[in-house]
């Protein structure tokens, strides 16, 4: 785990033994965890130098780490990103330093179960209208193909629709002959004839609240169905004013409240579903398997999704319109956080 000194990041393992001397730039460390390979660098006499640092203290690909909105990333899945900055093209690294996908991508989202949603063959482009690539700030990519890749790099669905990855459970992934038949799941030809399918998680959760959620609203089944403390507050209220209780505390000071609300959803259908990126009300450090090796919510592994009035007809207002925010435990979803005007 990371500690600081000086201003400097060092790592320590279990037992509190420092296992990496506190040397590192937190300008180029965003991990909090080093499970095999992490983004680093440090100040150097010519400024600073950037490598991958892997667990027996070797260093690999200098200055080649892959930046996210202006932050280096974390490893994923015994892999990460690198970027060759002089021909300016991605591939991945595995956790012992070996390239895992060759830099022949123009860019590249992290491994979720050993598959990598790839841009390729793209040309760099401006998002300010009319400024040169030298002076642009927001810099992007026009053109190009989008592919589905698997672990070794091979090309699985050409023409992937990488709008649809950010709603996709990879870890649903099935194979058919035919295109799934499942209401909630997605499908996409694969290169070799078959069909790969992933679950919708808005689609799944949609479709859990309506028939097994809203369908038995006693306190039974909102305590099976919540997390074992739930939070609550008004919409749009700070998160520090929220409180929080055990589950049975909280049913029996608001299940009435709660379960008219609910009811009303049931009877009218007028609400949305929505995924949430945000970890709140978890924490990277109480509640560490909600989350990656940076401190950055794990939406793809356990994904939070809410159900709130009005967001279909895109009038909600949190002032006036309740919300309901659930996440998928191992157990199935789980109410985590409510919010109801006048509560």
């Amino acid at each position: 785990m990371a500690f600081t000194q000086n201003d400097l990041i060092g790592f320590k393992d279990a037992q509190g033994a420092v296992r990496v001397e506190p040397k590192l730039s937190p300008m180029f460390t965003l991990a909090r965890r080093f499970e095999h390979i992490i983004a680093t660098g440090e100040e150097s006499a010519d400024g600073y130098r950037s490598y991958y640092l892997l667990r027996d203290g070797r260093e690999v690909a200098p200055d080649s780490l892959y930046f996210f909105d202006n932050a280096p990333i974390c490893e994923s899945e015994d892999s990460i990103r690198f970027r060759d900055r002089q021909r300016d093209k991605v591939g991945f690294l595995d956790g012992d330093g070996r390239v895992l996908i060759r830099a022949e991508l123009s860019d590249a989202t992290a491994m979720r179960n050993g598959l990598v949603v790839a841009l390729k063959g793209a040309a760099r482009s401006c998002a300010e209208p009319g400024v040169s690539l030298d002076q642009c700030e927001h810099k992007g990519w026009s053109g190009g193909t989008e592919v589905l890749l698997d672990r070794q790099g091979r090309t699985l669905v050409e023409n992937f629709d990488s709008r649809r990855a950010a709603a996709l459970d990879w870890f649903s992934r099935e194979v058919s002959d035919q295109p799934s038949s499942d209401p909630r799941r997605v499908s996409f030809k694969a290169v070799d004839g078959r069909y790969l399918s992933f679950v919708d998680i808005e689609k799944d959760f949609a479709a859990w609240f309506r028939d097994e959620f809203l369908a038995h609203l006693d306190d039974v089944s909102l305590k099976a169905h919540s997390y074992p403390q739930l939070w609550s507050g008004e919409g749009g209220a700070p998160q520090d004013d929220w409180k929080t209780a055990a589950v049975d505390d909280v049913l029996r000071e608001y299940g009435a409240q709660l379960r008219a609300r609910l009811e009303a959803l049931r009877t009218s259908a007028g609400y949305g579903v929505r995924q949430d990126d945000m970890g709140w009300p978890f924490d990277p450090e109480r509640d560490p398997q909600y989350f990656d090796g940076c401190g950055e919510f794990a939406q793809w592994k356990t994904p939070k999704v809410s159900a709130v009035e009005h967001w279909d007809q895109g009038s909600f207002e949190p002032a006036r319109h309740a919300s309901f925010d659930f996440i998928r435990t191992a157990e199935g979803y789980r109410l985590v956080a409510f919010s109801i005007p006048s509560l």
